[in-house]
């Protein structure tokens, strides 16, 4: 019977030996890597000079009070520094504070 566990034992692992040789043999049989081109590094930012989705993230951060009242549905994108505020308000009073809020941004 304690022939029979070690008969086992040493199966399992002869198994074991021929997967894992078989994972090697498959990487080394794999094709060689192919130099890939690296992306440019980001650009440094400009002092003073804030990226579209952090102005984006400030606003949209800045219009929480009113979009959570009801008051306003606002959708807020930024491309190149360029603001644009679209959707609905309740009243000109909203309004107003939409585009004062979005201003101090």
């Amino acid at each position: 019977m304690a022939n029979d566990g070690r008969r086992s034992l040493a199966m399992k692992a002869a198994r074991s030996w021929v997967l894992c040789g078989g994972w090697l043999w498959g990487l080394s049989a794999a094709s060689p890597l192919q130099a890939q081109e690296l992306p440019a590094p980001p650009q440094a930012p400009v002092p003073g000079q804030m990226g579209d989705a952090w102005i984006t993230t400030r606003i949209r951060a800045a219009l929480v009070p009113l979009q959570r009242d009801g008051n306003a549905d606002v959708r807020v994108t930024t491309t190149e520094g360029i603001v644009t505020l679209e959707g609905a308000v309740d009243s000109r009073i909203t309004y107003d504070q939409v585009v004062e809020l979005a201003g101090r941004v």
